[in-house]
């Protein structure tokens, strides 16, 4: 599997608070069969700003520790921007960091409320730079669990939708369940990832299997492995990851 959102870098975010959580991530993820996984810390939230030159650093610290350890996975610099009026500008200024860093897909988060008709206009311009956006566990997203419909117009203004492993097994409650469910059964979920941050618990294997009872396993595979693999290959050559 591959994991497209994670927040295991040490002392970047609200994530890992330490390389020893790091590892106690990355064992888990390893354990479940993640072969892949995307370092993704908060980014122009308004809290955090985890610069592109502090992520790549981060993550090639803690590769080269995994490596001194014997820990077969591959992390892979990233981001998850929040989404704000300034997005398009930043990006154009080379301050985001896509997944991969050098691909064509950015994980973005919405704000928990917005303008469907300016979030998509702004897709639009990311797609015209040749960005595919990725909204974060969208089925978390108060607008999406009242009208999981608005995520049509977001797919079709150029976003693909990522949903989050522990919403499959109820960990942020009934609604976001639901609306996981729900965007599943519209064929709109791109990919998941386990969002993984201190005292949650990693739930990719579990979600898959969730997967596989709903919507079949060549499908449970897409969303788990075939479209992930698509950001890889975006990103050209894997001589940028963190390797």
């Amino acid at each position: 599997m591959i994991d497209t959102h994670s927040h295991i870098l040490a002392a970047i975010d609200d994530g890992a608070r330490d390389l020893t959580e790091s590892i106690l991530f990355i064992k888990q993820a390893v354990d479940q069969g993640v072969e892949i996984i995307f370092a993704t810390p908060h980014s122009f939230d308004g809290v955090f700003n985890c610069t592109i030159e502090m992520i790549l650093q981060a993550c090639s610290d803690l590769m080269e520790l995994l490596e001194k350890k014997g820990i077969s996975i591959q992390v892979l610099p990233g981001s998850e921007v929040r989404v704000n009026h300034n997005l398009v500008m930043e990006y154009d200024k080379g301050n985001l960091l896509t997944l991969g860093d050098g691909g064509k897909y950015l994980l973005i988060e919405l704000p928990t409320l917005f303008i469907t008709k300016a979030v998509s206009l702004m897709i639009r311009q990311l797609k015209d730079r040749g960005i595919v956006p990725i909204i974060a566990h969208a089925e978390r997203n108060p607008m999406i669990m009242e009208k999981p419909e608005i995520t049509a117009e977001l797919v079709y203004s150029g976003a693909a939708i990522q949903i989050t492993a522990g919403s499959l097994k109820g960990e942020f409650g009934k609604p976001a369940m639901r609306t996981a469910k729900v965007l599943l059964s519209m064929d709109q979920v791109f990919c998941m990832g386990s969002d993984i941050h201190p005292g949650r618990k990693y739930r990719m294997a579990d979600a898959k299997k969730s997967l596989i009872k709903l919507v079949g396993s060549t499908n449970a595979e897409l969303i788990t492995r075939e479209n992930p693999f698509a950001i890889l290959e975006s990103v050209g050559s894997l001589s940028k990851v963190c390797i």
